[in-house]
């Protein structure tokens, strides 16, 4: 281990670069085929607020062996993907994802979607200075789960927002844009 005479700051700099910012990303969702709908994909683009990475873990079990604890991997397992988007004029993408869920179950017929009819994959990406994709993940097969509560207040003047848990089977990572041009 090198001691900390010889850490140089200069050197540092260099390798870190820049660094990465957490306001490059660019996330538009896709809907699947029977969602009506009234804002195009490129236009709720502008109403993404904030979207966080998932992380993934890799679940233990453990087994006694000769008086110890003997643990192992079993599965990967993956959070849900948790995205804020602004409420538009007229709540076009609030209205979305409530038509989405109202596909995957519709609370009047009680009919109740196949999973190839409401899945769709969702991809995040983490962009450079120039809008170059740094990191791509891919969300497959997935769905919202929740769709979030808007507070309504008459003490703000703030922009009203709300949040879209999408839950997917697994997570796919590139380190090179698979598809969905960032334009930046």
């Amino acid at each position: 281990m090198p001691s900390l005479d010889s850490f140089n700051i200069e050197k540092f700099k260099a390798k870190f670069g820049d660094g990465a910012k957490g306001s490059l990303f660019y996330f538009q969702p896709q809907w699947p085929g029977g969602v009506e709908t009234s804002l195009s994909p490129e236009d709720v683009v502008y109403l993404v607020k904030t979207a966080t990475i998932p992380n993934t873990a890799i679940e233990e079990a453990t087994v006694a062996w000769q008086g110890f604890d003997y643990k192992y991997a079993t599965k990967h397992t993956y959070a849900d993907l948790a995205v804020t988007f602004y409420v538009d004029l007229e709540a076009k993408c609030r209205m979305l994802f409530e038509n989405w869920s109202n596909l995957i179950h519709d609370p009047l017929t009680n009919v109740w979607a196949t999973t190839s009819e409401y899945m769709a994959d969702q991809k995040l990406q983490m962009v450079g200075y120039q809008g170059q994709t740094i990191m791509e993940f891919t969300m497959h097969h997935a769905w919202p789960k929740e769709i979030g509560t808007i507070a309504m207040d008459y003490s703000t003047n703030e922009y009203i927002t709300f949040d879209v848990t999408f839950s997917y089977l697994y997570h796919t990572l590139s380190f090179n844009e698979t598809g969905g041009a960032v334009n930046i």
